[in-house]
């Protein structure tokens, strides 16, 4: 009752503030009372005390100090007044049991049952696999840290010639094919960036490859971008990338640092590379294989292990409508900035909504802090928990709001689909920017040399399970900026508290974003989707296809498409009118619209977005009759959810 008067108060104090989407003019003054007492309860301090104990240890997937982690986190929430729980789950966990480099420069030969053998000239090199440490930051040189690798690679000990293939793209073993580099059998070396490192294992595998070793080059995120850890935010040469590959990869692959890639690089002849080619190393970086022989060593343990997802719950008004904000909470190592922010940021977050909700408010919507395991080898604890919760997430959650290396530097950016984007575009609106008490994020975000830009969802983060598995609505969210010791032991809280965000302002600010966002997807009287906003998505993904169709000299007649989307476009338009005054087509309508035109529009190509991707992959296939079956579905579907906007009811197609 308390929070009601208030909001009739500010209502009669003066001219009410602009609407908010999804709000009547009583509830849209309510809610900004309520977040106006939710936005002092983060704090910089709260989100440092977090990091301390999230990053103390290093918590690979499936160790004790991963399982003491989700508790950790289970019992915050159960604090704040969650309703709190530990979902455990069972998936295929891989750890290293031998992993050997060795160069052999000068025609060395290999039996399997004793060995190598020199031929003649230079003795082997034993290439150094350890991330060397950095006495100013103790968490470095802990033994714990262990060998860098890849998650997913397969096993093998082989002798075979290396070859320089650049960023592993299909363009690249193109390059070596033209210059009559033959790669099968051969370990190739190549620069991490490109794309996943899944989808260049891949591509190296389907050329005849029989290994990869990666390295980060330091033309990417080493000293040509700055200055390097100690000194700067950029990765220093010693550093190793680690990472999952994903299912499929049946070669040996192994990451390293610049130092030995730089070694590797010295030992091969050839001539040099086509432009673009060459890294910032002080070495060559040829077209050629050999004469540099490597003995590459990977043989991975596999095991069933029980990994831990956290789960927090505050209860609303409508049991079987949720809004799910989340972040893992894995890591490499200590994974301060992946993923230790946006798991401190979340409990920051639950700490002010639980706050909120013993002082008398409760969200109309049921809002759950997710808090994952096993993201670092496969999404695997959100995919387990769609899994489990199917049912539930198909009927009502209305949207899944993500945290993945949420605070890694200044930056604003935010992804999200268009019904969600106009939505967090006005809470950044509710939110000061840190650097100027007397402005906003939204000044901020519009001041940055891109402006107000909301990029499309890709792949490669725990959404996947929400978006890809339901059509459920998401976003991402966070403060961008160098970040050197992506999946290293470099990533630490020092570095964290020196570089990504001094004083933990940041954290504090994305608290309070995370938490805006989450009570105006819970407590709005419809839905704040933005169905218009879907349109120049649809539009994009046409003028797309029709481009490429006239790239590769192929007749398209997409009159079909281009006439539902225009009808989509007349339906959402008039449906946004109704939605500032807190009106909409209702919950179970809105989602599924928004499930339609999220499962139509929305892809991924690793870390890429993907527009229309039931059409691309039937384009692919270059069968006429599949590609117009895969167009005719689009359009009746693009119809169906039409006719739901504009209240008709829905029929089966």
């Amino acid at each position: 009752m308390g929070l009601v008067l208030a909001a009739l108060l500010l209502l009669a104090a003066g001219p009410p503030a602009g609407p908010m989407l999804g709000f009547g003019p009583l509830s849209a003054a309510r809610e900004r009372v309520n977040e106006g007492l939710f936005l002092d309860l983060p704090s910089a301090q709260g989100a440092l005390d977090h990091l301390d104990t999230l990053g103390a240890r290093p918590h690979y997937d499936g160790t004790r100090a991963d399982r003491a982690i989700a508790e950790y986190a289970r019992d915050r929430l159960a604090e704040y007044g969650f309703d709190a729980r530990i979902e455990p789950f069972q998936t295929e966990v891989q750890t290293p049991y031998k992993l050997v480099l060795e160069l052999y420069a000068d025609g060395q030969v290999y039996r399997p049952r004793d060995g190598f053998h020199k031929a003649h000239g230079t003795p082997g090199i034993g290439l150094d696999l350890r991330e060397s440490g950095d006495p100013r930051d103790p968490a470095t040189l802990d033994p714990a840290v262990g060998l860098p690798f890849n998650a997913g690679s397969g096993d093998g000990n082989l002798n075979a010639p290396l070859v320089y293939a650049n960023r592993g793209l299909p363009g690249d073993f193109a390059a070596l094919r033209g210059a009559r580099v033959d790669v099968r059998g051969a370990v190739v070396l190549i620069r991490y960036g490109a794309a996943y490192r899944g989808q260049l294992a891949h591509n190296a595998q389907d050329a005849g490859a029989a290994g990869v070793v990666f390295y980060n080059d330091p033309a990417d995120d080493g000293y040509a971008r700055g200055a390097t850890i100690p000194a700067g935010p950029w990765r220093p040469t010693q550093s190793v990338q680690r990472g999952s590959l994903g299912p499929g990869i049946h070669i040996p692959v192994l990451p390293t640092s610049a130092d030995n890639a730089r070694i590797l690089l010295r030992a091969l002849h050839g001539a040099a590379g086509p432009a673009g080619w060459a890294g910032a190393l002080d070495a060559p970086y040829p077209v050629g294989k050999g004469p540099a022989v490597v003995h590459l060593q990977v043989i991975m343990n596999h095991r069933t292990a029980t990994l831990w997802n956290t789960v927090g719950v505050l209860h609303g008004t409508l049991p079987t409508e949720s809004v799910v904000v989340g972040a893992h909470r894995d890591a490499w190592v200590y994974g301060v900035g992946d993923n230790g922010a946006g798991t401190s940021t979340l409990l920051e977050t639950a700490r002010g909504l639980g706050y909120l909700a013993r002082s008398g408010w409760r969200p109309r919507r049921t809002i759950v802090v997710a808090l994952w395991d096993g993201e670092e080898i496969g999404l695997r604890g959100s995919s387990a928990y769609a899994l489990a919760h199917a049912a539930e997430l198909r009927r009502g959650c209305v949207a899944y709001v993500n945290a993945d290396e949420n605070v890694t530097g200044p930056t604003f950016g935010t992804a999200a689909v268009g019904a969600l984007a106009p939505a967090i575009v006005d809470a950044t609106r509710a939110v000061s920017d840190p650097a100027r008490d007397v402005s906003t994020l939204h000044d901020r975000w519009s001041a940055q040399p891109h402006g107000i830009d909301v990029r499309t969802v890709g792949g490669g983060s725990d959404h996947e399970a929400f978006l890809f598995g339901f059509g459920t609505p998401v976003a991402e969210i966070g403060f961008n900026g160098p970040f050197g010791p992506y999946h290293s032991s470099y990533d630490t809280v020092l570095y964290a508290s020196t570089f990504s965000d001094p004083g933990l302002v940041l954290h504090r600010t994305a608290a309070q974003l995370f938490g805006i966002v989450a009570m105006r997807l819970a407590d709005a009287d419809a839905v704040p989707y933005s169905f218009a906003a879907y349109v120049p998505v649809l539009q994009s993904g046409f003028v797309q296809l029709q481009e490429r169709a006239q790239r590769d000299g192929r007749t398209l007649d997409l009159s079909a498409l281009r006439g539902a989307i225009d009808r989509f476009a007349a339906a959402a338009r008039r449906t946004d009118d109704g939605l500032v005054y807190g009106a909409g087509p209702g919950t179970e309508r809105a989602l599924m619209v928004a499930q339609t035109i999220d499962g139509l529009a929305y892809g991924a190509d690793g870390y890429a977005s993907l527009s229309f991707p039931q059409l691309a992959k039937a384009y692919a296939t270059s069968d006429a009759t599949a590609f117009a079956a895969a167009l005719d579905d689009t359009r009746a579907s693009l119809d169906r959810a039409t006719a739901a906007l504009n209240g008709v009811p829905a029929t089966p197609g």
